[in-house]
């Protein structure tokens, strides 16, 4: 995990480049938490509060300090985070969701904003995609085996939300 967390900030600081943008302060506190997360949701299935909203009150002055160092709109990447946030939060009302990912992902859309709207929308792609194709595989493998009508299985999202916002950097950045 410790590797994971090394690489990923190396390339958050690689990705930004020399041009030093407030984001890149943000990335690199993503990248030493996503191996924690990633390891939490899997196990647990809980995005513990006391890692997404330190961060995310970090990554609100930062991406409007971003915005202004870029020139471009402050509302956009705050509008980012309230789509993705809000998107996750109606999933979250009506089941299959928790909480903890509503919350990363309004980070993480408000970390993706910083990078405009077709990074957001890979991001969301990219992460609808991913957990779409392993849930239609748990659920052959479930049926191969011969699993209950009235089975249940858990996929942690967190994972996939972390996929989608890393994938769009390295492509949109």
């Amino acid at each position: 995990m410790v590797a994971l967390g090394s690489v990923l900030s190396l390339f958050a600081v690689l990705r930004v480049g020399v041009d030093v943008r407030p984001v890149a302060v943000l990335l690199l506190w993503l990248a030493i938490i996503t191996p924690i997360l990633v390891r939490t949701d899997i196990l647990t299935r809980r995005l513990p509060n006391r890692i997404v909203l330190p961060a995310l009150a970090v990554a609100m002055p930062l991406t409007a300090l971003d915005a202004v160092v870029r020139r471009a709109p402050v509302w956009e990447a705050l509008c980012a985070s309230l789509v993705v946030g809000g998107a996750l939060y109606a999933c979250a009302v009506f089941g299959g969701l928790g909480m903890g990912d509503v919350k990363l992902g309004a980070l993480l859309g408000l970390t993706v904003g910083c990078f405009g709207v077709p990074a957001v929308v890979l991001f969301v792609t990219i992460t609808i995609c991913a957990a779409g194709i392993v849930g239609a595989a748990v659920v052959c493998i479930a049926r191969g085996r011969g699993a209950a009508a009235g089975w249940q299985i858990r996929i942690p999202f967190g994972p996939f939300l972390l996929l989608g916002a890393w994938a769009a950097i390295a492509v949109v950045a």
